[in-house]
């Protein structure tokens, strides 16, 4: 007798857990014993993609033989990747009987060609699912006929990517203990009110059109993801009391500063905003941030870093740099950059590391690095990536030779790209001022 046949049904069904669906299907040929086993397997993956419009009814039969002689007890998951040779009426049967089944995860996603405008609507028996854990809708789904009775308990996982939705806030309101959320849209308009979620990540890009705007209340949230290219009415979100790492791309203005009071929790920050107003001076504590990244492609950004180094008394590393999707330049400081009033608490008792990339040895440039090095009493670190010429780079490195450093143990790190396109680093050891350089590739 074969080893795998003297194992527990209960160890196989782990182990055909493993296995695609389609071949989990075969293994009924093996003998009576495996004749029902593979009926009792609680995930069910299908994907259409490998079939021809020759073969295709053969897959749609395999489905609708594979999920209606499914025996287990609760249904786990049910994946359906679909493509445009699938009929919408089998996807809401397959759909549907999931449901009977007491599914715990659908994973939907239905690509169409791109001049197709059909959506496929999901039957009503999903929005009261009691077993219903996570939902994964992608591309050709239609959420607009979500109706006002919505009641999914068990839901804690929702991601909606390029689906067609006109009342998100309608399906989150009945979804009472929500903790992750994924939100990627065109010209997103909702009010996200869930006060158990604890994970956002919405991304809002613009379809030609202004947005309305949208509102965040999620008192729980540990941590968010925003990417927001759409120049909305207003941005409102509430002040997040367990937030611990947040990243923020809003690049079409930000009213003022008060936005940034929701974030004021963080240990984490990474911001790239741009603001309709110039930052005020008024105080916001933000009393646990240790990790700050700030984006330097939006204009106001050397202000940002002004009120972030006096309002972040335990920050402990600071980056700068001017990658952005939108292919946006880095925007000069002004000559005149003003810093800090008085030297800020982190620069004293905290602060370890900064890095700037795409640094560019303009002269605002060389006056706010000079600053950080230069009343930084605790800095270990200092990391510059140029991608200017020769000529440049040697410039800006005598920009630093002067430069004395309260920290006797710190090293200053230079990356540049050379003309050939290789790339090349190198350091100068100090001991209160730079001392020496050595590079390499």
């Amino acid at each position: 007798m074969d080893m795998i046949s003297q194992l527990s049904d209960d160890l196989l069904i782990r182990i055909l857990l493993l296995v695609p669906t389609k071949h989990v299907m075969a293994t009924c040929c093996l003998s009576k014993r495996w004749l029902l086993l593979w009926s009792l397997v609680p995930k069910l993956d299908y994907d259409d993609s490998s079939y021809s419009d020759e073969n295709y009814a053969t897959f749609t039969q395999f489905v609708y033989r594979s999920l209606m002689s499914n025996k287990a007890p609760v249904l786990e998951s049910l994946s359906l990747t679909l493509g445009p040779k699938c009929q919408a009426v089998d996807v809401g049967r397959w759909i549907e009987t999931a449901v009977c089944h007491r599914v715990h995860a659908l994973i939907l996603n239905y690509t169409l060609p791109y001049e197709e405008e059909t959506m496929l609507s999901l039957p009503s028996s999903i929005y009261t699912c009691e077993t219903l854990e996570t939902l994964k809708l992608s591309d050709c789904f239609s959420l607009d006929d979500i109706p006002f009775s919505v009641c999914l308990p068990s839901l804690k996982t929702l991601e909606i990517i390029n689906v067609e939705v006109s009342s998100l806030t309608r399906l989150l309101s009945g979804c009472p203990n929500l903790d992750s959320l994924v939100v990627d849209q065109e010209d997103i308009d909702v009010d996200i009110v869930v006060p158990s979620l604890r994970k956002l990540n919405m991304v809002n890009y613009t379809g030609g059109q202004k947005g309305s705007g949208f509102v965040i209340d999620a008192r729980s949230l540990v941590g968010l993801y925003i990417k927001d290219d759409v120049f909305n009415d207003y941005h409102r979100i509430e002040y997040m009391p367990k937030l611990e790492k947040a990243y923020v791309d809003i690049t079409c203005g930000v009213r003022d500063h008060k936005f940034l009071k929701a974030f004021t929790c963080a240990r984490k920050l990474s911001l790239c905003l741009s603001f309709l107003e110039v930052l005020s001076p008024r105080s916001m504590i933000f009393h646990n941030l240790v990790y700050l990244t700030l984006n330097t492609c939006v204009l106001g950004w050397w202000d940002l870093v002004t009120h972030m180094l006096q309002d972040s008394p335990k920050l402990r590393f600071l980056k700068l740099h001017d990658e952005h999707d939108l292919l946006l330049t880095s925007i000069e400081p002004p000559d005149c950059w003003k810093p800090p009033s008085s030297v800020p608490k982190c620069l004293l008792h905290t602060f370890e590391a900064f890095e700037w990339y795409g640094y560019k040895g303009r002269r605002g440039d060389v006056v706010m690095a000079t600053y950080l090095i230069e009343h930084a009493t605790w800095l270990k670190e200092a990391t510059f990536f140029s991608e200017e010429s020769d000529d440049k780079r040697d410039r800006m490195l005598e920009d630093f030779t002067s430069v004395a450093a309260p920290s006797p143990c710190f090293t200053f790190y230079w990356s540049w790209s050379s003309d050939q396109g290789m790339t090349y680093s190198g350091y100068l050891l100090r001991k209160n001022k730079l001392l020496g350089w050595c590079y390499w590739v």
